[in-house]
């Protein structure tokens, strides 16, 4: 899948190894870094489901096709389909198989 950033700020701290290390700490930067990988080396956001770490779930509170891709149970990535509208299927739901560009929005931190 192709992967692009809400902004060039959360680009840079997600893809620089110095950055991401002094802004999240070492141990949540690698599950960044790897978690990252995995969403590039899937075709479809529908894959991801068969990766159980990755948690893929809807966003509680967003109608609007964003999910939550965890990075362990200290933070999330918040990332929405780059489609305008998403995909979606004859019952309304997010067609997962048909996204192929997911934009990350956040990294939402557990407080």
């Amino acid at each position: 899948m192709k992967i692009l950033f809400a902004s060039d700020d959360l680009a840079r701290s997600c893809n620089d190894d110095s950055i991401r290390t002094e802004r999240y700490g070492p141990a949540l930067a690698a599950t960044i870094r790897r978690r990252l990988c995995e969403i590039n080396a899937v075709t479809h956001l529908g894959e991801l489901r068969r990766l159980p770490s990755a948690r893929l779930r809807r966003h509680p509170t967003r109608d609007n096709g964003s999910m939550l891709i965890s990075l362990g149970p200290a933070a999330d990535f918040l990332v929405h389909p780059r489609d305008d509208p998403p995909p979606t299927l004859l019952d309304g739901g997010l067609d997962e198989f048909r996204v192929r560009t997911l934009v990350v929005l956040a990294i939402a931190i557990a407080s």
